[in-house]
């Protein structure tokens, strides 16, 4: 008897060596089943027996807008990172979106892109898009997990604060919508991907922890976007069409780009409180403005598909969990720590950074978790935030006259960057690298790029001293 308890002592212990070792442990909840929430259930159902996704909204059987997601029936950007990620944590997903239609396009043969200084040229640049609206891809996403026992999704339920516990976090309390009643969900683990609307600060102060500090950049930026039926008779050689404004005088542009269905998402945009309208005529009229005619001459004879959808709140919103102490079960993912701006279509190649920065943190082991993930996701939404906010910065100021001295510099060096990308393919390439997030922004300041930039930019200034610079983009900070 002495031999078997021993033998099973020693059992019990190997196999909490191996648990550990494995990275397995316990149940995880995630707040919140959008593209975040997915995301990180999926990574997680890798490290713990069982992931649990406690979602507010009801979830529909087909690929369709939700409620809890007001941006849904907008345009959504899928970058080449993206993508790549998305790929990697389902494999075939990507021909699964070829299989229901989403076109692929390449950002520089099959798309038209103008800038205020002109046209990108048009190449094979082997970085590519796969074109699909933000309620499929999200269905899809969904349809994977829901066939892994190890997640499950608690629909229909809101929650409504955090359960204290010895590691700081014990679960969740939630809400049926249904009748109110209130429930309790342990857990060892929880993951906070409710989006912009977050409440985890408050339910931090609850709890005796500091709420994180904000950072807020607002180019008060708005969208209008109206579905369109592609005509058959279509005689553009495009997939996608993009006008992009140019600081300061440009505040229109708009994006065209033809989805699954055989559907134009059309969306048009008003920088500095420029915003589009949201009746139709209004939108066709803003879309006229606009100082290239290629997205109103497609829509002028094509069949709408949806009324005109607006959205207005753009702001980019950084929360510094990073800096803050906070319990050690407790992360903060996606939207809920870092809003970027969606117009420039950004967001849910942020959502694949973060759940990949999550996964090479468990691959480490789930010790001092909470701080590790917030720095990792910190550096790795990083390039994202870099983007948006170097461009909407600028866009917040009353004008050239708030720029400081460094500042002007590296916009006037910006604008010879994008003045290079309409003249040279190879500075195009490199361009579309960065905003796909598969180079960094440093990218655009090698001395091919940089030397030249910085030569034009001082001819130009020696002849006219007084002229702002007039684009915007993706150089970053330094």
């Amino acid at each position: 008897m002495s031999f078997c308890f021993r033998a099973l002592r020693i059992s019990a212990v190997l196999e909490r060596w191996r648990t550990q070792k494995e990275g397995r442990r316990g149940r995880a909840v995630v707040i919140g089943a959008g593209i975040s929430g997915l995301l990180f259930a999926r990574v997680l159902s890798e490290a713990f027996d069982r992931v649990t996704v406690v979602e507010r909204d009801a979830l529909p059987e087909g690929a369709v807008a939700r409620k809890g997601v007001p941006q849904a029936r907008h345009l959504h950007s899928l970058a080449a990172r993206g993508s790549r990620i998305l790929e990697e944590l389902f494999p075939g997903f990507d021909a699964e979106l070829a299989a229901a239609g989403c076109p692929l396009l390449d950002q520089a043969s099959d798309a038209v892109t103008e800038f205020a200084a002109g046209r990108l040229p048009r190449f094979r640049s082997g970085i590519t898009m796969r074109a699909a609206s933000r309620a499929l891809i999200e269905r899809r996403i969904r349809a994977r997990l829901e066939r892994e026992p190890a997640i499950a999704f608690l629909p229909g339920r809101e929650v409504v604060g955090l359960l204290p516990g010895s590691k700081g976090v014990s679960g969740v309390r939630m809400r049926l919508r249904q009748d109110g009643s209130v429930e309790k969900l342990a857990a060892d683990l929880v993951v906070d991907a409710s989006g912009a609307g977050s409440r985890v600060p408050r339910w931090l102060e609850e709890m005796g922890h500091e709420a994180p500090k904000e950072t807020v950049v607002d180019a008060r930026l708005g969208y209008a976007t109206r579905w369109y039926r592609v005509p058959k008779d279509f005689p553009g050689d495009w997939t996608g069409v993009a006008v992009l404004p140019g600081w300061p005088e440009t505040t229109r542009g708009g994006t065209l780009r033809r989805v699954e269905g055989d559907l134009w998402t059309a969306v048009l945009i008003g920088t500095g409180g420029d915003y589009p309208p949201t009746d139709p005529e209004g939108f066709a009229s803003f879309a006229s403005s606009l100082h290239s005619p290629v997205i109103h001459d497609a829509i002028r004879s094509a069949e709408p598909a949806s009324p005109v959808y607006g959205y207005r709140r753009t702001a980019n919103r950084l929360r510094h969990y990073e800096k803050v102490d906070l319990p050690e079960n407790l992360l903060i993912a996606g939207d809920a720590a870092c809003v970027l701006n969606p117009s420039y279509g950004q967001g849910m190649t942020a959502a694949a950074l973060s759940a990949a920065a999550l996964r090479e943190c468990l691959n480490k082991g789930t010790s001092n978790l909470s701080r590790r993930f917030q720095r990792r996701q910190r550096r790795a939404v990083a390039p994202c935030w870099t983007a948006t906010t170097n461009s909407d910065a600028q866009w917040a100021t009353k004008g050239v006259e708030d720029l400081n001295p460094a500042r002007r510099v590296l916009y006037r060096i910006s604008e010879e960057v994008m003045n290079l990308a309409v003249e040279r393919e190879d500075v195009a390439r490199t361009l579309l690298g960065v905003k796909n997030v598969i180079q960094p922004p440093a990218a655009l300041l090698r001395p091919g790029i940089l030397v030249p930039a910085l030569a034009r930019a001082a001819i130009r200034t020696s002849a006219d001293p007084a002229r702002p610079p007039a684009e915007d983009r993706l150089i970053a900070d330094r």
